[in-house]
């Protein structure tokens, strides 16, 4: 698989990383795999979990020490808005 695109989200924290990728996929073609670079321990999970959520595959994640490597294949063309809505944080009934 060639990656398409790398995106450096070292020093990052959640959201951040999430936000970069999402803003790749919606430049990326169908296909596509985009690799993220992060040393923040959530993305192993908030990464597979916006996938899942919009439709994209993760082909890979590798650990080397406090660094996190993680290989998406971009499935379909999302807009910036729906895939950053996910980020938004939520209102309690009441407020």
């Amino acid at each position: 698989m060639t990656v398409a695109r790398v995106i450096d989200a070292l020093g990052t924290h959640c959201p951040v990383p999430v936000r970069l990728l999402a803003a790749a996929a919606t430049k990326a073609v169908p296909g596509a795999v985009i690799e993220l670079i992060a040393d923040d321990p959530l993305v192993e999970i908030d990464i597979p979990a916006w996938c899942h959520a919009h439709g994209h595959a993760v082909s890979s994640v590798t650990r080397n020490g406090e660094i996190w490597t993680i290989e998406v294949s971009v499935r379909s063309r999302p807009s910036m808005e729906s895939d950053t809505k996910a980020l938004e944080p939520r209102q309690r009934p009441g407020q």
